[in-house]
């Protein structure tokens, strides 16, 4: 009970080098549990975009295939739907591009088949700009602009290894 209280106060504590270091701490017990929400929509300054996460990906018989986030289905519902928006949200912060790479590699190997190999997995943030409420229509053009790109070779694919 106390580990749980203790690392959903820090979770909430405002930014600060404080916050920053024992997040470090936290986060793991925060993301094993599902307490890891980001209640930035409820913050004084609630983010101004509507953002997505689509990947192109080319393959070797020079096709070209648009890949999404899964969109949830009647089993498994929002709660499994919530764990896609949140790891979009982490593989399209610009802080977290570290994790541009595997997830470049992860879309690859989803879309991959026999005979048809991904050579080339490009990310795309699409956002576009939410409007006041009761202003039509409540959202702005969608833009979509490229910001990372892969070229793949046949051992990233390899299930039973590691990408390199």
């Amino acid at each position: 009970m106390v580990v749980t209280l203790a690392s959903a106060a820090v979770s909430n504590m405002p930014q600060s080098k404080l916050r920053r270091e024992a997040l470090r701490v936290a986060r793991p017990y925060l993301n094993a549990t599902g307490l890891d929400q980001n209640w930035e929509v409820f913050a004084p300054e609630p983010r101004r975009e509507s953002i997505a996460l689509h990947a192109l990906v080319d393959f070797t018989d020079g096709s070209r295939q648009t890949w999404r986030i899964p969109s949830s289905n009647p089993v498994t519902g929002s709660y499994w739907q919530y764990h896609w928006q949140k790891w979009q949200d982490w593989v399209l912060d610009e802080h977290l591009r570290r994790l541009w790479r595997p997830a470049a590699v992860f879309i690859a190997r989803d879309r991959d088949r026999p005979g048809r190999h991904p050579v080339r997995v490009t990310l795309i943030r699409r956002t576009s700009v939410i409007e006041p409420p009761g202003h039509h229509p409540a959202s702005g053009p969608s833009v979509a602009t490229p910001y990372y790109s892969l070229r793949i070779t046949p051992g990233m694919l390899d299930r039973g290894g590691r990408h390199r």
